[in-house]
């Protein structure tokens, strides 16, 4: 447990700051293009003469791919090593990302963006665990949110895109292909950053008493799993729809009044991960991710009996937006905190992998029913989230991932 004392101890250097650029670009690129989807299936159904169920398949084609990717790559990333595929995996992003700009009908699209998601799904559990195996325990926190911070940053970023070319019907093939641009220097960084140094001592010592999984194990397995999954629902439910729902709400066919929107949204989700960061690692992840699920809850519970349209709505999901961050972050993160070197990568990537099952859920519940019964279905699965958190989710600030792991997951 003491191998890691400088590096745990240590302040926030250079090499961190590096690989925070390097890794968060990865959650930038997957906010971009889970983003950059959501106008242009305002339009390309009727370009590319799509039919309803091919409507709904492009919308989940990224999520799918991602569901097989994360596990995949999580797991090889525990054999082969982070290093390896560190900067592999958004290859799958450039190449397809740019084929999905170049698509001419369902077939072209659906595959590309499916194939893309595996790259973007695949890019979860190694970027997450790289950063929380070289941060210092006490900013730890602060780093690994800030990395899925970038997330809105990216959708910031596809909003503007869009603003930019929506001038033109086929302004999707340029943001598609954009996206594809923006990764290439992303790789050929990213293959000079060194392994993680726990994970080559994992791969020297015996970690049996790892192996053997003890009833703690599964506890805190069944609770990353379930708290993941229960807030994807509602977070995509809603998040992938927010052009479609201020197209309802009042908006209908101002693409650029959309955008405008869609920006200040995204600025929503950056102030969430901006408030949450001094509290990560002072008031702690339960106190960030019950408070966000309580605060989830109460809004959709409110949003569906108020039933807010017009320039109301904005605020409403602004705010919806800046607390669910909160949720968002601890649950893609906790999973890095609580398992072993030997396995870290495999379960964040099997966590991933489920939490897209629930948005995948999400996608295909929201167009289903109308938007306010829909909030209604979203909230009753915050409650359960709140509910999951409130009495499984453990606290890991200020502690090394090896006290973390003593703690919570292994065998005595």
């Amino acid at each position: 447990m003491n191998n890691f004392n400088k590096l745990d101890t240590g302040k926030i250097g250079f090499q961190q700051k590096k690989l925070f650029t390097l890794s968060s670009m990865g959650i930038f690129l997957d906010g971009y293009d889970l983003s950059i989807i959501t106008m242009a299936i305002l339009v390309i159904p009727a370009q590319l003469d799509f039919t309803k169920m091919e409507y709904i398949l492009v919308d989940i084609s990224s999520f799918v791919g991602m569901l097989i990717g994360a596990p995949v790559l999580g797991l090889l990333s525990d054999r082969i090593g982070r290093k390896k595929i560190f900067g592999l995996d958004l290859i799958f992003f450039v190449v397809f990302a740019i084929t999905a700009g170049l698509s001419n009908n369902f077939i072209e699209l659906f595959l590309s963006r499916f194939l893309m998601g595996i790259g973007i799904g695949g890019d979860y559990p190694i970027s997450s665990t790289m950063m929380a195996e070289f941060s210092p325990k006490k900013s730890r926190g602060k780093l690994l949110i800030s990395m899925v911070g970038m997330y809105w940053l990216g959708a910031f970023v596809s909003s503007f895109v869009n603003y930019i070319f929506v001038v033109n019907a086929y302004f999707w093939r340029y943001t598609f292909i954009i996206g594809g641009l923006i990764a290439i220097p992303v790789i050929l960084l990213r293959f000079k950053i060194p392994e993680s140094p726990r994970w080559l001592l994992s791969k020297e010592k015996n970690y049996n008493k790892y192996n053997k999984k003890s009833p703690k194990f599964y506890t805190m397995l069944i609770f990353v799993l379930l708290a993941w999954f229960v807030f994807d629902v509602a977070a995509y439910g809603l998040g992938f729809y927010y052009p479609v729902i201020f197209s309802a709400l009042g908006f209908k066919d101002q693409f650029r009044q959309i955008a405008e929107i869609s920006m200040l949204i995204s600025v929503g989700g950056i102030s969430g991960y901006l408030i949450a960061l001094p509290l990560a690692d002072k008031l702690g992840r339960r106190f960030l991710i019950i408070g966000g699920f309580f605060i989830m809850s109460v809004l959709l519970i409110l949003g569906s009996i108020i039933k807010i349209t017009g320039l109301y709505a904005v605020p409403f999901y602004f705010l919806f937006v800046l607390f669910e961050q909160w949720v968002g972050a601890v649950t893609l993160f906790y999973p890095t905190e609580i398992f072993d070197t030997s396995i870290r990568s495999s379960v964040q990537g099997l966590a991933t992998s489920v939490s897209r099952v629930g948005a995948i859920m999400g996608i295909v519940l929201f167009p289903l029913f109308p938007i306010f019964k829909s909030l209604s279905i979203f909230a009753a699965f915050s409650v359960l989230g709140l509910f999951v958190v409130i009495f499984l989710a453990p606290e890991t600030k200020n502690k090394s991932l090896e006290q973390n792991v003593e703690t919570y997951t292994a065998s005595k």
